[in-house]
């Protein structure tokens, strides 16, 4: 990939490429089902005024390009997108996401904090040999844990248990437990004070700062901030208490003596974890949304300095570093000044200067470092890793819960900074590295700034909750070159007719992994590109049915630079949004105004996920303003409905509901395919997580389709590609620049286009499965009245629901065992009331939501079916 005008990818040592020349002439076909270059007669129509020069460039990817995630003998171990995770010391594997991390001040152990779907533990590790010497399982378990100067007891926070606990720890580090507090509010962050008689406990769900006398643990008082808390520092030689909102941009400054808030300092955004230096001079905190840390001079209550913690290997067209590192954790050397900083979505720490903030390098860590902290020598850097460890195939789990973590022991004095800088960097950019296509003609998707693009209208269609294998697992690998478990699909041909017919003639990717284990992460990833640090910690919480809400909807879950629909408006690209509710409240960096003016609000069933509106119909609406001339430059389509309802009596049966989605998709395909703008368009499909499904390969592998003239021909794609391809391609493609790290270090998805386009219209399929509902017979119709779909992932058990019910109708188990499979998760009467509750408030916040958006709407801000200013129809 070519450097271009804003800077965003500098040449930082590139794999050679990867393009095949082949002279042709219009009408040649440039590949193979198989992806080798071939020459053949292209039956289709083509568009014999295409300029490739005489020479048609195909993107063959190197074997490199092709390794799935996870690790691979004699090679790299790689993260969802195709990142390398080579931390720079040993990694041990641990159960659930590693959130916190905190080191003995004697014995040479450490503690970290498990925070997994279904794991919550407390571990201890050797920090000689790296072992893990006890594992304590959790009813719950949060951010914040905290140990005492002469390291005689250990606090940690029970976050989703409603408990703080508290530990004895013997001679050799390992713990008894010693008690615990009944705690409301999501217990957080943790201060103690030097004698160890005072703990300030954090609320992350409430308000205030709860201080306790430890001798009895008895409650002393509240100290209101205002805000949820995050994280406790305490500044002994003022009195002080410092407390971050991640949710927010505040940090509180608490006078003990006085016992209120004295000071509250404005750091926007989502400012997390924070250290004190141990003289009381200065607190430093990560600012988790602005990428930076910043260092407050604790007598006059000021920032002093702050700096930003990513390189300038990928920066914007002001030279200044790409958003969205997500730093997050921090701890400080007294003796070298120096200041590690854990960044969770570069797979990095930080290395800066305490008093001016100067990045001095970096350290490679694994996957999403949350959690970092030196041992009492200051020779060893533990750092807790949420997904260290990848997921796998699912194994009857789901992503949530087979996602690990990881824990990495880095040896500092051995550690020579300039070339672990380098590491970082190149693990980072692996994904355009090795996958570095250039092409002399004109390429669908630009190679550099000066290429052109025929393209000239993209269509993002995002469906739900399905795996490779639970869709295409029927395909013939033999016909179609592709990797399936045929005993894994549950949607096959007869189902989906129409994504068959487009996979056989279009481009299909086989190795397509996306970074969303649920729908609210993934609606969030497909439209912000990115996760803040504040949905990577609330997410699993919210899993749990324990906090967060509707939390895809508030301010804190967009990154400080916006979405990716506020970085078109801002570079003046039209768009158009059918029926997402997540982002559309964002707002315009340049005064442009909101999002939600750019979503058509006379969309079948809203601008919100609505089962009881057919996507036949949604997919009717799009079609009928396509024929009207009206296409935006990028239009994104939500498609919701092969999600299902379960089986809920007098509801659409779920195979009903999937063949309307396929459908939909079909009608949208056929209209574009027989309009002026089809030879200058390209559809997307994707889904927006896994989560209902299992999948032989891994449990985060979905399914890409690229349809259009340009897509490649009858093509499955081995290339490792995930969502950020997804946003690198459409960028090249819109001639934008990326909006952040991630998407500018992600490969484009070349070898699924090409430049010779068949302008062979598609006819949409007619769907297979009757229309019918779902009887008070019908297995897991009991279970699915008690289920909430007025928001995403308030379900846990549709998955399961909905494999036995499948498996039922295939005929391969009984209706008994199918019933009985679905009554095994079942909940207990206290969980249920709880899913209930959680359920209730989640409506509650999304509806906000979608209050303020129908305000917009009376207000005539929101356009409905009108036609777009800037588009034509040529």
């Amino acid at each position: 990939c070519g450097d271009d005008e804003t800077g965003t990818v500098t040449d930082s040592g590139t794999t050679a490429g990867s393009t095949t020349e082949v002279e042709t002439t219009a009408g040649t076909s440039d590949a193979s089902s198989d992806g080798t270059t071939v020459g053949e007669t292209d039956t289709g129509e083509t568009d014999t005024d295409t300029d490739t020069g005489g020479i048609v460039c195909v993107a063959d990817p190197p074997p490199e390009a092709t390794l799935r995630p996870g690790a691979h003998q004699d090679g790299p171990t790689l993260s969802i997108g195709g990142r390398e995770l080579a931390p720079a010391g040993p990694n041990v594997v641990v159960d659930g996401f590693a959130g916190d991390v905190i080191t003995h001040p004697l014995a040479n152990v450490a503690y970290v904090s498990v925070t997994g779907h279904a794991d919550r533990q407390l571990l201890v590790f050797d920090l000689d040999t790296h072992a893990l010497v006890q594992t304590i399982e959790r009813a719950g378990a949060f951010f914040g844990l905290e140990l005492a100067q002469d390291g005689s007891r250990l606090y940690a926070s029970g976050g989703s248990g409603d408990v703080l606990e508290y530990y004895d720890v013997e001679i050799d580090g390992t713990l008894t437990k010693a008690g615990e507090l009944a705690f409301g509010g999501y217990s957080s962050g943790l201060a103690l004070s030097p004698d160890g008689a005072t703990l300030w406990i954090g609320s992350f769900e409430g308000t205030r700062v709860e201080e306790y006398e430890t001798a009895t643990m008895t409650k002393v008082r509240n100290l209101t901030t205002g805000h949820g808390v995050w994280d406790v520092v305490h500044v002994d030689a003022l009195g002080q208490l410092y407390a971050s909102d991640l949710e927010g941009e505040v940090i509180s400054v608490i006078d003990l003596a006085a016992g209120e808030v004295v000071d509250t300092l404005e750091i926007p955004t989502s400012p997390a974890g924070m250290v004190a230096h141990p003289d009381g001079s200065r607190v430093w905190a990560a600012i988790s949304g602005a990428d930076t840390v910043v260092a407050i001079d604790t007598a006059s209550r000021q920032v002093v300095a702050e700096g930003r913690v990513a390189e300038l290997d990928l920066v914007d067209m002001d030279g200044v570093s790409l958003a969205n590192s997500n730093v997050n954790a921090l701890s400080y050397d007294a003796a070298t000044d120096r200041l590690y900083a854990a960044r969770g979505a570069d797979n990095a720490v930080s290395v800066l200067e305490g008093d001016t903030l100067a990045l001095q390098g970096a350290i490679p860590a694994s996957y999403y470092p949350a959690g970092v902290a030196l041992s009492a020598d200051l020779e060893t850097l533990v750092i807790a890793e949420g997904k260290g460890g990848g997921t796998g195939p699912n194994d009857g789990e789901s992503a949530k819960q087979r996602w690990k973590g990881s824990v990495t022991f880095v040896d500092l004095p051995s550690v020579d900074l300039a070339a672990a800088t380098d590491d970082v960097i190149a693990h980072f950019q692996r994904p355009v590295d090795v996958f570095d296509f250039e092409c002399e003609g004109e390429f669908p998707v630009p190679t550099g700034p000066e290429k052109a693009t025929p393209i000239e209208h993209v269509i993002l269609i995002v469906k739900e909750n399905k795996t490779f294998d639970c869709v295409f697992g029927d395909l013939d690998p033999d016909e179609h070159d592709v990797d399936v478990d045929p005993s894994l699909v549950r949607w096959g041909e007869q189902i989906t007719p129409n994504l068959h017919a487009l996979a056989r003639r279009y481009a299909i990717s086989d190795s397509f992994f996306v970074e969303a284990p649920n729908s609210d992460t993934g609606h969030l990833w497909l439209t912000a590109t990115h996760l803040t640090e504040y949905v990577e910690r609330v997410y699993l919480e919210n899993d749990n049915l324990s906090i967060s809400n509707g939390y895809p909807v508030t301010p804190p879950a967009t990154p400080d630079v916006g979405n990716f629909f506020t970085h078109l408006m801002d570079l003046d690209v039209s768009l158009r949004i059918y029926g997402e509710i997540v982002g559309m409240l964002a707002q315009s960096k340049m005064g442009k105004g909101g999002v939600f003016q750019h979503s058509d609000a006379g969309y079948p069933g809203g601008t919100f996920i609505n089962y009881d509106v057919k996507d036949e119909d949604k997919g009717a609406y799009v079609a009928d303003r396509i024929k009207a001339g009206q296409l935006a430059t990028f239009t994104y389509l939500a498609l919701p409905n092969d999600h299902t309802v379960g089986t809920q009596v007098g509801k659409p049966t779920p195979e009903s509901m999937v063949a309307d989605n396929d459908y939909a998709v079909g009608i949208v395909v056929d209209a574009l395919s027989k309009s002026p703008f089809w030879e200058k368009s390209v559809v997307f499909i994707v889904q927006d997580d896994p989560q209902s499904c299992d999948d032989h390969v891994d449990a985060l592998r979905a399914f890409a389709l690229v349809v259009g003239p340009w897509a490649r021909r009858e093509y499955v794609s081995h290339a490792h590609a995930s969502f950020l391809s997804v946003f690198a391609t459409v960028e090249r493609i819109l001639g934008v620049p990326p909006i952040g790290r991630p998407d500018a270090a992600a490969a484009p998805m070349w070898d699924m286009f090409t430049q010779v386009p068949d302008l062979t219209p598609y006819d949409a399929l007619p769907r297979q499965i009757p229309e019918e509902v779902n009887s008070i017979y019908t297995p897991g119709a009991t279970r699915s009245a008690q289920m909430d779909f007025e928001g995403p992932d308030r379900n846990p058990e549709l998955g399961a629901l909905l494999d036995a019910y499948r498996l039922w109708r295939m005929g391969k188990i009984s209706k008994a065992e199918a019933e009985a499979r679905i009554a095994a998760p079942k909940l207990d009467r206290a969980e249920r009331a709880e899913l209930e509750e959680e359920a209730r408030e989640e409506r509650e916040e999304y509806e906000e939501a979608l209050a303020a958006y129908q305000a917009l709407q009376m207000l005539g801000e929101v356009p409905a079916g009108m036609a777009l200013e800037d588009d034509d129809d040529d």
